[in-house]
């Protein structure tokens, strides 16, 4: 009869304990992939920045020296 009471209390307190850890382990892996993902669209963020400078320079390159330096006058 006690040994029945015990293996029960037991077989609550380790599902218990496994909720627990689950839901522990849960959180922290959510976290993780929460920052992954943050990382990965600044690191796209700042391709897009990179390339949109780029192009901008390309752009500039087609005019003359004299327009460039008129275009960029008003921006200093």
């Amino acid at each position: 009869m006690i040994g029945e009471l015990l293996a029960g209390l037991l077989a609550v307190l380790g599902a218990g304990l496994g909720l627990a850890i689950g839901h522990f382990w849960g959180r922290l892996q959510g976290k993780r992939e929460g920052r992954k993902e943050a990382e990965r669209d600044a690191h796209e963020e700042t391709l897009g920045k990179l390339e949109a400078g780029r192009k901008a320079v390309r752009d500039g390159r087609d005019l003359d020296p004299a327009e460039r330096l008129r275009r960029n006058d008003g921006a200093w």
